[in-house]
């Protein structure tokens, strides 16, 4: 009896490995998704950035003015208001006297706040990138604005910032305080 062989199988014979084209092509899709990956983290990085710089501008205007509040509300009168707003001094109940100064741009830096008191002689950086700190002093009735020292009971300050990249670039914290002892 002839015995017949079974025909050879017509399948492909099994491969082991992976092949140069199924390389390039597992490289070029992990290159794409790194490539979106770096995309989205070096936006958010920026992103967090701004907001980060935008928001520490901030609070060196509400810094500056809350320091202000402090300072005036224990204060017993206005030795000095300057003309222009820019700077005032205020007489402490010890006799002393404490002074806020704003300059436009000092020591190459824009917008610079300083502070000076008794204890302190030389000026100390309170606060910079303040586009404007103004002072306004106002009589007892806290509305009728005046530059005599000896009248004013309600100081204003108001501190303005800019942030270049927000909907609304100027911003402005305006606090009243009155001088208690008077």
């Amino acid at each position: 009896m002839i015995r017949r062989q079974p025909p050879p199988s017509s399948a492909r014979p099994r491969r082991r490995g992976v092949s140069m084209l199924e390389l390039v092509i597992a490289g070029s899709m992990l290159a794409g998704v790194m490539t979106g990956l770096s995309l989205v983290m070096r936006t958010a990085r920026q992103s967090w950035e701004t907001i980060d710089s935008e928001y520490a501008v901030l609070q060196q205007a509400h810094a500056t003015s809350r320091h202000f509040v402090r300072a005036a509300r224990e204060a017993v009168g206005v030795a000095a208001i300057s003309a222009d707003g820019n700077a005032i001094t205020l007489k402490q109940p010890d006799d002393q006297t404490a002074t806020w100064q704003w300059y436009p741009s000092r020591g190459g830096q824009l917008g610079v706040v300083t502070f000076r008191d008794s204890s302190n002689p030389s000026e100390s950086m309170l606060a910079q990138q303040i586009d404007d700190l103004s002072f306004t002093g106002f009589a007892a009735d806290g509305v009728t604005a005046t530059n005599d020292p000896d009248a004013i009971h309600v100081i204003q300050v108001a501190a303005t910032v800019t942030l270049p990249r927000s909907a609304v670039p100027q911003r402005t914290t305006q606090c009243k305080v009155w001088i208690r002892s008077w």
